[in-house]
């Protein structure tokens, strides 16, 4: 049984994919499986794989599927997988030589279910350091599911999530938020490394940066929704606080960029009206800082043009 099967699904990235795998296959972590998922390509991501998949034939286990998505490829990933923990990585992205070798370690070493790393958002070329994800130390598992919503800046124990019948949600963006924050309901016992070891490149073009109105941003009600109902009556501050950044705050602000979106936005001040009336009192969201809890209290009582106006200031 390999130490950590590395899951990354494949579509139409020919551009960046090479520096993804280079990160992979230099990996000081030696016994690694790492396995692609070609889902449904048709630039020349199809020739990348048969290349690094021939010339690393002991670690590269490459796999083909019709077009479905991240989730169902992950999803499939899964399935394939046979790694005692199991990492996900983004075709488009790239990660530190050493980041396996700590995550794992740290695993072994505290006898971990999950283990979570920094990261880096990488815009234009230039590395930026995302917020320090271990802001609540006291508690551990209540900070994991308020800062936690992708899979690829940590390792997770493949039981876990194969035991628990716990998959992505398909057919949907903002796929990650529907099934990450949830593996606290099945675990405790998670820990964090204090390092950047995640490279998160941020393309223009995707569907979270598109110019023209997608449909599918509307996905994040079905995604809150899903989230609602596993947590149900568990940790009722933590996913009220996901409504509040995760709704609120970033999918009113996706919305704010087109005239499509202009109920999206009342149906969420609706809904936070009803679901969370009292949100401002939150606990979390009482230590964001002064700019996240202006926004939020703005977008909520529907005072857009300020918003508006700041944000087209800030892009010249």
């Amino acid at each position: 049984m390999y130490k950590v099967s590395i899951i990354v699904p494949i579509y139409n990235t020919e551009k960046y994919l090479k520096k993804c795998l280079d990160s992979l296959v230099n990996q000081t972590l030696k016994d690694i499986e790492i396995i692609l998922i070609n889902d449904g390509s048709t630039d020349n991501s199809k020739n990348i794989i048969n290349e690094y998949s021939s010339k690393y034939s002991d670690k590269i286990k490459p796999f083909v599927k019709e077009n479905g998505g991240q989730a169902a490829a992950r999803n499939f990933g899964i399935t394939k997988a046979s790694g005692e923990y199991i990492g996900f990585v983004d075709s488009d992205d790239w990660i530190e030589l050493n980041m396996y070798e700590e995550l794992y370690n740290k695993a072994l070493g505290e006898d971990l279910d999950i283990v979570c790393c920094n990261e880096y958002l990488v815009i234009n070329n230039v590395k930026k350091k995302n917020f320090n994800r271990l802001i609540y130390p006291n508690n551990i598992v209540n900070n994991y599911i308020v800062r936690e919503s992708g899979p690829c800046n940590k390792i997770i124990k493949r039981q876990l999530i194969t035991n628990n019948n716990i998959h992505f949600l398909e057919n949907r963006i903002y796929e990650d938020l529907a099934m990450i924050p949830t593996l606290a309901l099945y675990t405790n016992k998670i820990g964090y490394i204090d390092s950047y070891l995640y490279n998160y490149f941020i393309r223009k073009g995707s569907t979270m940066n598109q110019t023209k109105y997608n449909q599918k941003l509307e996905d994040i009600f079905a995604v809150m929704e899903e989230l609602s109902s596993k947590f149900k009556n568990n940790y009722k501050e933590e996913l009220e606080y996901l409504y509040i950044m995760h709704l609120l705050r970033e999918a009113s602000l996706r919305f704010l960029n087109y005239k499509e979106g202009k109920s999206n936005r009342k149906e969420i001040i609706n809904l936070m009206k009803n679901k969370f009336p009292n949100w401002k009192n939150n606990k979390y969201f009482k230590k964001e800082n002064f700019k996240n809890r202006l926004i939020c209290k703005m977008l909520y009582s529907n005072n857009v043009i300020p918003i508006k106006i700041f944000l087209m200031l800030k892009s010249h």
